[in-house]
């Protein structure tokens, strides 16, 4: 989930340098869905993680989490593939 405004301020340029490096990093290795622009590439390459997490979860473990609300969000899944990070 995106803070109130982000987008309007990544709108505004209020982002990192590093975003835009951490892009050419590995940006040959994402595919973005057409509606996904300037402002919402830049939030996602964002460094910063204000103490977030990622972690992968086995599918039949991740139920255990709903009764943690509002503490977690599946983003997405591994699938069998060329490497690769698939925003859509």
């Amino acid at each position: 989930p995106l803070l109130g405004r982000a987008l309007e301020f990544a709108g505004a340029g209020c982002v990192t340098g590093a975003s835009g490096r951490n892009w050419v990093s590995y940006g040959q290795h994402v595919r973005l869905a057409d509606w996904i622009g300037d402002k919402e590439r830049a939030l996602l390459t964002d460094p910063q993680t204000s103490g977030g997490l990622l972690a992968a979860v086995d599918p039949s473990a991740a139920a255990a989490l709903e009764d943690i609300p509002d503490a977690w969000w599946r983003i997405g899944e591994v699938a069998a593939g060329e490497p690769a990070v698939v925003l859509f």
